[in-house]
């Protein structure tokens, strides 16, 4: 295309996911209205092009290969669209065969620099607000607590939760979530945890930024007190160690460089679109 496109819904307004009453009313539904408008005014080939170069998130398709359910929960389902399933194995795999990543070590929510965004921000504490459709969400911690208790049909945590803006409160809220099924929780953290980040980090500039910016780097979450989501070490230790002598399995710094990928994805024609 020689010409400056509109927006696919998605970029536009991150925060309205398919199906949301946004687009229904209000500025979602104007825009929605202009933008197949004029995306119907394009030929067939345009069409093909535009829809080869901004492809729909994989949060947007309410299909049912798309989504993953519980009960009356669902969830987007990542794991049979991404391109890369990253992991400690990976990594270790992809040294062998030469290949090495420089390592961005996070942990910790705050920063004393205010001009600038940076790693702080890859933080599930990290308090920058963002929307899905007309639910707000303080931080990562508050949505991975949310959808944690309403998983489990838990709505009286999930009130608790969202009325709260502390991290710690939030997370020890979390732990308390009634009915909380392991088996059933190890099937769908993950998820999650893309979906909220992927919010996250498409909805506010900077941050998508930021995130772009680390390239092809190994995000780790250097927390000394996190297994799971962490590798369980400090950025000190871990640096003086092999990979595999990791103690965590840093499933949160593997969630993120997923979402990279995605937004590399979707933000790749950035220059040819009209905001």
């Amino acid at each position: 295309m020689k010409f400056k496109v509109m927006a696919p819904l998605w970029l536009k307004y991150p925060g309205i996911p398919q199906g949301s009453i946004g687009w229904r009313m209000g500025y979602g539904e104007s825009y929605r209205n202009k933008f197949y408008s004029w995306l119907y005014s394009l030929s067939d080939e345009e069409k093909l092009e535009f829809k080869e170069k901004f492809p729909e998130p994989i949060c947007w398709s309410l299909e049912d290969f798309n989504l993953k359910r519980h009960n009356k929960f669902w969830v987007y389902n990542w794991e049979n669209r991404i391109s890369t399933k990253y992991s400690i194995d990976l990594i270790v795999t992809e040294k062998l065969n030469k290949i090495e990543r420089d390592k961005i070590f996070f942990w910790g929510h705050t920063s004393n620099k205010k001009d600038r965004v940076g790693k702080e921000c890859l933080s599930q504490w990290y308090m920058k607000d963002f929307n899905v459709g007309h639910v707000a969400y303080c931080c990562m911690e508050q949505y991975l607590m949310s959808k944690k208790a309403l998983l489990f049909g838990d709505e009286e945590s999930n009130s608790k939760i969202m009325e709260s803006r502390d991290q710690r409160v939030i997370k020890q809220l979390g732990r308390e979530v009634k009915n909380f099924d392991e088996k059933v929780w190890n099937q769908f953290k993950m998820p999650i945890v893309l979906t909220g980040n992927y919010y996250k980090f498409s909805q506010v500039e900077s941050l998508r930024k930021y995130l772009l910016s680390t390239g092809n780097k190994t995000l780790v979450e250097a927390s000394p007190y996190d297994k799971i989501w962490g590798i369980g070490m400090g950025e000190n230790e871990a640096r003086l160690c092999e990979i595999e002598e990791w103690k965590g399995k840093n499933l949160l710094g593997f969630a993120l460089m997923i979402i990279r990928d995605e937004l590399a994805r979707l933000w790749k024609f950035e220059n040819k679109v009209k905001f």
